[in-house]
């Protein structure tokens, strides 16, 4: 960096088009999930491809959790008790709902509220991330 004489103060910007890392006060820094890795490292014994694949890979202050999901589906009708929010990555997504389907490509996103009765399906592949409660239920039906 370039200071001029007697500042302490940076005469150089950052390019707008790459912004900078701040740390907090405290040093620490946010982590890097990538989710093809941790759907990769996934237990499940289904690994072979019709097979849906789903893995929690982190939460947010404590009250949401976020699920990466990739592979095949073709879902049950199901309600939950609480909102979930699903973004599509890569593929196609569709959710069936009472009214009739949505369906959602990358960059798109679907909002499920609580108690709708759904169910969801995907292509030959996909990958979301969906933002849910922690401890939410699913119940049939």
């Amino acid at each position: 960096m370039c200071y001029s004489r007697g500042s302490t103060r940076s005469t150089r910007r950052a390019p707008a088009s790459r912004p900078r890392a701040r740390r907090s006060s405290g040093g620490r820094m946010g982590r890097k999930i990538n989710l093809r890795e941790a759907l990769a490292s996934d237990p499940a014994p289904l690994r072979a491809p019709p097979a849906w694949t789903n893995t929690e890979v982190g939460t947010v202050n404590g009250a949401s959790a976020l699920h990466a999901g990739s592979g095949r589906l073709d879902g049950s009708w199901h309600r939950q008790t609480s909102d979930e929010f699903l973004l599509v990555l890569e593929g196609e997504l569709t959710v069936e709902f009472d009214a009739g389907p949505l369906s959602a490509g990358p960059g798109e996103a679907i909002h499920i509220a609580a108690g709708e009765r759904h169910r969801a399906s995907v292509g030959e592949r996909c990958l979301l991330l969906s933002v849910e409660a922690v401890g939410m239920k699913r119940t049939d039906g």
